[in-house]
């Protein structure tokens, strides 16, 4: 048995076929950790999640921002974004099939090694805590009330950590960090959603989210993708998943047991 992480698929089918072929990728006994952000952007992401969808016993996925969007846009809830390519999937016989393993997927995984969440685990939250919430976040996702569970989490505030919050802001925040998070203020480790380029460019006043102080209960290696201008590094307790294979560059594999790296180029449909 083989483990192998990959970055934000977003639809791009051909690419990510081409990765399982590279790794030769056993469905009878490897296993898929997947960062989040299957679909969207992409021109593929119905193919993408019907084969997901009919190899999910050996996939391990969470819930990306896109992957939110994806939820929304089903319900008809908040703006149509410019770059959606949702269209054929929303359409398929078979959405609401789709939709509803969508929304069974945790934000957070974690196992004896690693914790896996899309753009990162914000760091001064214990990670009891983080999974209390994010038990509760998935227990409204997989609701029946789930529409207006999400109309409520949309939305940038509050972007500031406080253990006095009510369970909904707690869970807004929690969220927000673990899907769309990238930099923090260096004073209050507020999360920063406007500044989205590289490292080297950043504002004084921010941090990337994994260079702050952590809670003494996150104690185990990170898996996460979401931040395409960061692209791919291997740290002692950071692994960097989304080379931006949506942008034309690179999709991703990490073989989690040996740490091989696995990367096929982008190339037009």
């Amino acid at each position: 048995m083989a483990r192998y992480a990959i970055g934000d698929i977003q639809g791009c089918y051909k690419q990510f076929i081409q990765l399982l072929n590279l790794i030769d990728f056993n469905p009878g006994k490897d296993v898929l950790y997947l960062v989040g952000d299957l679909v969207n952007r992409g021109p593929k992401s119905l193919e993408v999640i019907k084969w997901i969808y009919k190899n999910q016993d050996r996939v391990i996925n969470v819930l990306g921002n896109h992957d939110i969007y994806l939820l929304a846009r089903y319900n008809h809830l908040g703006k149509i974004d410019n770059g959606d390519t949702l269209a054929d999937l929303i359409r398929d016989k078979n959405i609401l099939k789709y939709i509803d393993w969508l929304r069974s997927a945790p934000l957070v995984f974690h196992d004896n090694d690693y914790i896996m969440a899309h753009a990162g685990i914000y760091p001064q939250i214990s990670f009891n805590e983080l999974l209390q919430l994010n038990h509760a976040i998935s227990s409204h996702l997989k609701s029946p009330e789930y529409p207006h569970f999400i109309e409520q989490i949309f939305g940038n505030k509050p972007n500031v950590w406080n253990s006095d919050h009510s369970s909904l802001k707690k869970m807004k925040f929690a969220l927000n960090a673990c899907t769309r998070m990238r930099f923090l203020d260096r004073v209050d480790y507020s999360l920063d959603f406007k500044y989205k380029g590289e490292l080297g460019n950043m504002p004084e006043h921010l941090m990337p989210w994994f260079q702050a102080p952590f809670h003494k209960t996150i104690n185990k290696k990170i898996i996460f993708g979401h931040w395409a201008a960061l692209g791919f590094f291997h740290e002692q307790r950071y692994i960097s998943l989304d080379t931006g294979c949506v942008w034309g560059r690179k999709l991703t594999a990490l073989n989690l047991d040996t740490f091989q790296l696995h990367q096929v180029a982008y190339s037009a449909e």
